[in-house]
Parts: C-alpha cells; structure tokens; sequence
C-alpha cells in the first residue's frame, strides 16, 4: 500500500517535471527525435506541446529518462 502511494507520487512528480520541460524547451529540441528515442508513438509530444493532449502515464518515465541524459552536462 505505502510503496503503491510513493509510486504514484513519483510518476506525478515525473509527469510535473517532463511536462514543465517539454513545454519551457518546445522550442530549442527535435520532438520526432525523442519521440524515435523511446519508440513512441509519432506526435505523442507534439500533441502535448501544441495542443495540449495528455500523455499517457506509460511514456512519462522514459521520457524523464531520455531528458535527464539530454540535461546533465557531464564531461568524459
């Protein structure tokens, strides 16, 4: 029961996090190009950012994954 709360809360987090990202960087990221990253479905972010469309809470992990690497600078 406690673990099922703190992984709602999580993907809500998460949810928060990719949507507020998508949104705030809409315009300096390739959309197909993450889309094609997590083998989503073509237009699933764009949707998102242009029309406002859910996305479905499958697709919020990978996607928080794909901009977590997109957003940490670490040098090799």
């Amino acid at each position: 029961m406690l673990e099922e709360l703190v992984n709602s809360k999580k993907i809500k987090n998460n949810r928060k996090r990719v949507e507020k990202w998508l949104l705030d960087n809409q315009k300096y990221i390739n959309i197909t190009a993450i889309e094609k990253e997590i083998s989503a479905p073509k237009g699933l972010v764009q949707k998102f950012v242009k029309y406002d469309k859910k996305i479905n809470d499958k697709w919020i992990d990978p996607l928080y994954s794909v901009i977590k690497q997109f957003t940490s600078f670490t040098l090799r």
